[in-house]
């Protein structure tokens, strides 16, 4: 019996425009496809990779096009890790800090839900700026 399993590194790139994360979106249901994910947790990984990049878009980089956004997904049989990277301003502290609760509808006119849904859906988030840019470290348990 072959007991060895398959790892993955796969990265993808996109200009920074709110159309290119449909396209985003749809390779990564491909390699969740590929790699036989549960449609439950491949819909989780989905929403937290468009929820991350859209706040990158939109907040990083202000909506200005000719930006680099880097996904990295990373894959084991235990788990997937999502890597979003971008050279745009820095999330604020309060956004990524380890225990977030999911904002008050009331007090959102429109938008703010993206890290509180990352937050809810994650196995565990890390945020790193260094001199190579903004990295978001998202984790899912497929076990």
């Amino acid at each position: 019996m072959d007991t060895t399993f398959k790892e993955y590194n796969i990265r993808l790139s996109i200009d920074s425009r709110l159309e290119q994360v449909r396209v985003l979106s749809g390779a990564l249901r491909g390699i969740g496809q590929e790699l036989a994910l549960s449609d439950d947790k491949l819909g989780q990984l989905e929403l937290m990779m468009v929820e991350a990049v859209n706040n990158v878009i939109e907040h990083a980089y202000q909506l200005q096009a000719g930006n680099d956004v880097h996904v990295r997904v990373e894959y084991n049989p235990q788990e997937v890790h999502l890597i979003i990277s971008d050279h745009g301003h820095a999330m604020p502290d309060e956004l990524h800090a380890e225990a977030r609760d999911m904002p008050d509808p009331e007090d959102l006119p429109e938008g703010g839900w993206g890290m509180g849904l990352i937050h809810a859906l994650a196995d565990s988030i890390r945020y790193i700026r260094d001199a190579r840019g903004n990295h978001l470290y998202v984790s899912k348990q497929l076990v």
